[in-house]
């Protein structure tokens, strides 16, 4: 659900470098080092709602709760994540609008874990940027970021499928319910694909004069 940048999928570092880390805006550090318990816990929460270990109806308020304060936080602070923070905040705002549904219904609050566990490819990538680049830690972090990405890429693409079936309106459930559900999860699998993809392209970097100008791909 919530996974990109700053909270979630695939825009930003893979490492901290020793200069960069100094560069990075207070914002930006005191968000990352919260979102890494916090995410992590969050993932947490997930996996144990869908093995019955945690009530599901307080993970959604936790979630919702989560989100709000999280978008509020990165709409006064921009800096407070790598870049595209309009993308993130259309993200959460996407991520919100599906959390209305088991919000609104109970019933479905397991459906926030099933969708949230996308949290833990969160966990990895945030986790990942606090690590200095190319130590053990980062690079078992980007293994472990890069496995999950399943969950964004075939996990999420199949709960469309699994929820135009327990949200359709056969199911009781009102046409703009249904709607709200379909459309929201859809964009965010087109969010994947359009900014956590080229998210991990290698980025061109300019060379400096004594190079000569022009372009580069950085590895």
């Amino acid at each position: 659900m919530a996974g990109v940048g700053g909270s979630g999928g695939g825009v930003g570092g893979r490492g901290a470098g020793g200069g960069k880390m100094a560069l990075r805006s207070l914002s930006y550090r005191l968000h990352d080092a919260l979102n890494v318990p916090l995410v992590g816990a969050l993932s947490v929460m997930c996996f144990g709602g869908l093995l019955g270990a945690f009530d599901t109806v307080r993970i959604t308020h936790i979630f919702v709760a989560y989100i709000v304060v999280d978008t509020l936080w990165i709409v006064l602070f921009p800096s407070a994540v790598p870049r595209f923070a309009w993308a993130i905040i259309l993200h959460h705002i996407l991520t919100f609008f599906i959390l209305l549904h088991p919000l609104r219904y109970p019933e479905h609050s397991i459906e926030t874990c099933r969708d949230g566990i996308v949290e833990l490819n969160t966990f990895f990538l945030i986790s990942r940027r606090q690590l200095q680049r190319g130590s053990a830690l980062n690079v078992l972090c980007d293994l472990c970021y890069k496995a999950t990405l399943s969950i964004r890429f075939i996990w999420q693409p199949y709960l469309i499928y699994h929820f135009r079936h327990i949200t359709h309106m056969d199911q009781g459930y009102p046409v703009a319910e249904h709607a709200m559900v379909m459309i929201s999860q859809i964009l965010l699998c087109v969010f994947n694909i359009g900014i956590v993809i080229p998210g991990m392209l290698p980025k061109r970097k300019k060379i400096g004069e004594k190079s000569g100008g022009g372009w580069r791909k950085e590895a």
